[in-house]
């Protein structure tokens, strides 16, 4: 009877270890299940992307689904037995399995798509990037050189264009004022500043610059068309627009980009077979500007060891190498925007999602 009861005390102590460890499933669940679905949709979200800038390379169309949710279901379930002999020991001995317990843990996600598309994505797609956007990136990279050659096309009249012209060259007077402004920036001497009585109005202040950066300061000017200030001002003010023009008023005006403007240029560094320009499949862009004679999509045959992001497309794969960072941060500047207009034209839509998956074994 003693070892009847040894047995039984041993039992109840062991099924309520297991009872007590699977309070901890829970947090254990977020901590690895958060970071495995993040993970995975970067992922996904990055190779559509970068499958929509290859198809737009051979003049195909794309479509992009977003996810709108993901929803977890954990069930977590436990057993515990004991086999206990009753009569002579010899009809049982070695027969039995004195405690027997298990752990089942299921995991059933069911994950919701949403279809981007209509009016409202396509006319976000197509307008150009905000000055508000193009403000904060500006002000809070720790670079903003690659924000000014990616977003702007032109500033008084001083063009970036996204593709060259036959026989031409970039103008070097954006260069200058990329590199100025740029190298004011980084000494905390030009700064972005919001206008609160208009949502999209800012202009650009430069302060403290003299005289260690006098000579640049006006030279930017110079390069602006607009007049230098009398004297050694302290701080010179200057109202930003999206405009052709601005030296005019004395402010800066500023074109900007469209997201699809910065899929074009992308697709123009994509690298394609020889058989597929020979053959018309693949379309042909004119010579890159400024940004994009930085960038390149390479191509390979079989699948690449070390690349940021890859996907298959035909008979090889399309992916941006980890090492080429000036590829990979302009891929990031085009997925940010992207997500961008996604949310905000998703977010008019129908609040129930359009495509439900349950996933389950």
């Amino acid at each position: 009877m003693r070892k009847y009861i040894h047995r039984a005390t041993l039992t109840t102590c062991l099924l309520a270890g297991l009872l007590t460890g699977c309070t901890i499933v829970g947090p254990a669940a977020v901590h690895s299940g958060r970071l495995a679905y993040n993970e995975a949709i970067i992922e996904t979200d990055n190779q559509q992307m970068l499958l929509v800038v290859v198809r737009n390379r051979y003049g195909e169309r794309s479509n992009l689904l977003a996810v709108a949710s993901v929803t977890a279901n954990v069930r977590v379930a436990t057993n515990a037995g004991i086999e206990v002999g009753a009569g002579d020991n010899d009809n049982y001995s070695g027969n039995l399995v004195p405690f027997s317990a298990g752990v089942t843990y299921e995991e059933n996600p069911t994950i919701s798509y949403t279809p981007v598309g209509g009016e409202q994505y396509a006319r976000q797609m197509m307008s150009p990037v905000s000055m508000t956007s193009l403000a904060q990136l500006a002000g809070n990279l720790a670079d903003p050189a690659p924000v000014y050659y990616a977003l702007v096309s032109g500033v008084n009249g001083v063009y970036n264009p996204d593709f060259l012209p036959p026989s031409s060259a970039p103008d070097e007077r954006f260069v200058r004022i990329v590199t100025i402004m740029t190298e004011l920036a980084l000494a905390h001497r030009l700064h972005w500043i919001h206008d609160p009585r208009q949502d999209d109005r800012f202009s650009i202040i430069i302060d403290h610059y003299s005289p260690d950066y006098a000579d640049e300061v006006n030279e930017l000017l110079t390069l602006l068309g607009i007049s230098t200030p009398e004297g050694r001002s302290s701080r010179i003010v200057l109202p930003v627009s999206l405009a052709l023009e601005g030296q005019d008023s004395g402010g800066i005006g500023i074109t900007t980009r469209s997201v699809f403007d910065l899929l074009e240029i992308l697709s123009g560094a994509v690298e394609v077979p020889e058989q597929d320009h020979a053959s018309g499949v693949a379309v042909s862009y004119p010579p890159p500007g400024l940004v994009g004679n930085q960038l390149r999509v390479r191509y390979s045959r079989i699948k690449p060891g070390h690349a940021s992001v890859a996907v298959k497309y035909r008979d090889g794969w399309f992916y941006i190498d980890e090492k080429d960072q000036a590829t990979k941060q302009f891929f990031r500047l085009l997925t940010t925007l992207l997500s961008i207009n996604i949310a905000e034209s998703t977010s008019r839509a129908s609040a129930a999602p359009v495509l439900t998956v349950p996933v389950s074994r």
